[in-house]
């Protein structure tokens, strides 16, 4: 099933690349009856992923749990096909005043756009994340792939696919010696 809905958000990003350039606030929504049914979907999943960036970079405890489950998970794709690193989305952000010490500027979302699945909690978010620092010794931009899993108004499941920028790596790394991590399929 996982290669299926891979398969599936590969043929939509290839299918829209051309547009992506176009790409401008608030998210664009396609005009069909899927993106129509899910409109309160994408609205919720874009606030969610919105603040949880946020809450991320700047450590705001408030932003952070308004915007994820308590039990929220974030996955990063192995090497190996269809297996996944899961962390606690707790101990990704746990050392959040850190975070924004090592990121020294907020980061937030652009060119987001999010594709209803026929999962009625589940999209997939296509996105980059930059920073206001422009100067090349700071955090590039980085451009992201995932599913999102919501649990109502919070992020349940974050799944991304692709590599992880060098902030994420580093961010990783510190939650992985301070977390319960599993590797699944």
């Amino acid at each position: 099933m996982n290669r299926s809905i891979l398969a599936l958000a590969t043929t939509v990003l290839l299918m829209l690349t051309a547009y992506t350039g176009f790409a401008a606030e608030p998210v664009p929504v396609f005009e069909t009856a899927d993106a129509a049914a899910s409109a309160n979907l994408i609205a919720r999943a874009d606030r969610a992923l919105r603040e949880y960036v946020a809450a991320c970079s700047t450590g705001d405890d408030v932003l952070f749990t308004r915007s994820v489950t308590s039990d929220a998970m974030v996955e990063y794709a192995l090497a190996q096909p269809g297996t996944y690193l899961a962390v606690e989305a707790a101990a990704l952000c746990a050392n959040r005043a850190e975070n924004a010490g090592l990121i020294r500027s907020a980061l937030h979302i652009s060119n987001l756009w999010i594709y209803p699945t026929p999962d009625s909690n589940t999209v997939f978010v296509n996105y980059s994340i930059d920073s206001d620092v422009r100067s090349p010794s700071e955090i590039p931009d980085s451009e992201h792939l995932a599913l999102l899993e919501m649990r109502g108004e919070r992020i349940l499941k974050l799944r991304h696919f692709g590599a992880l920028s060098t902030i994420e790596a580093s961010l990783l790394a510190r939650a992985i010696a301070s977390s319960r991590v599993n590797t699944h399929d």
